[in-house]
């Protein structure tokens, strides 16, 4: 993978009791309270997100063939990382180029040597997952006014902007799993309360070890003037999804226009 992520960058969500400024006439606020501060606020709003909101797309992050035939943009939109953090895309991108070793990597596996052709791939080959990774960057630097006993730095970055990676991986990314994953809850049209309680007391989701969204399979053909990637290559169905109130009211109301099953050939 391109550009991963450390987890110093992208702060980690895990459950911990948080701490909060206590404010009181005369305190003394240097960087550790005002970093606190900033920390508290960002850690709960994280937090939420992970586990109330969940991960995924909430609108928009199209991914679209490029001008060039080895290069994709993907459009502007709002996602939500596996660890809380919110991924904004601003506009469209400007046009990323796959990368050639992951290309090659994934093409090598069925291309002949010495000829361009392309073999009919596995259906398996020749895939390229795009993914989107929240990125931090230090940004508008500043003199520093004070020293310590250790010397003074000169200039230090005043701000941090919260932008966003698009990465390559070779190999597909997995179809999103629509079974239920605790079936009969739903009796005579009553809710098995007793089994969602079970379900919700079984433990808290861990942050995952890579918080990044996939946001499509590409596959690719190979060709004597590179990789090619047509419109119809790319598939945005694996991509996870943010169930916003909106969505979810959505798919009650087609619910209830839904023919019920047994009412079905009559």
């Amino acid at each position: 993978m391109h550009d991963v992520l450390s987890p110093s960058i992208a702060h980690r969500s895990d459950l911990r009791t948080a701490v909060r400024n206590r404010y009181f006439y005369g305190k003394l606020l240097d960087v550790y309270h005002f970093e606190l501060e900033s920390n508290y606020l960002n850690g709960k709003r994280r937090l939420l997100n992970r586990v109330v909101s969940g991960y995924g797309v909430v609108c928009g992050l199209d991914v679209q063939r490029g001008p060039a035939r080895d290069s994709l943009v993907v459009t502007s939109g709002l996602a939500l990382d596996k660890w809380g953090n919110e991924i904004v895309v601003p506009r469209k991108t400007d046009p990323v180029p796959i990368p050639a070793d992951v290309a090659e990597q994934v093409l090598s596996s069925h291309r002949p040597e010495g000829d361009y052709e392309p073999v009919r791939p596995r259906d398996d080959q020749g895939i390229v997952t795009v993914s989107i990774c929240y990125h931090e960057c230090d940004s508008d630097p500043a003199p520093v006014l004070a020293g310590d006993c250790h010397g003074t730095t000169a200039c230090e970055a005043g701000a941090v902007r919260e932008q966003y990676r698009i990465v390559f991986t070779a190999g597909a990314a997995p179809p999103i799993s629509t079974h239920c994953r605790f079936p009969d809850v739903i009796s005579g049209g009553r809710v098995d309360y007793a089994a969602l309680a079970r379900w919700v007391t079984g433990g808290c989701p861990a942050p995952h070890e890579d918080p990044c969204i996939p946001l499509a399979n590409v596959r690719l053909s190979p060709g004597p003037k590179g990789e090619r990637c047509e419109a119809t290559d790319i598939d945005v169905t694996i991509r996870p999804i943010v169930y916003t109130n909106d969505l979810l009211f959505d798919l009650i109301l087609a619910l209830m226009h839904e023919e019920p099953e047994h009412r079905r050939g009559k």
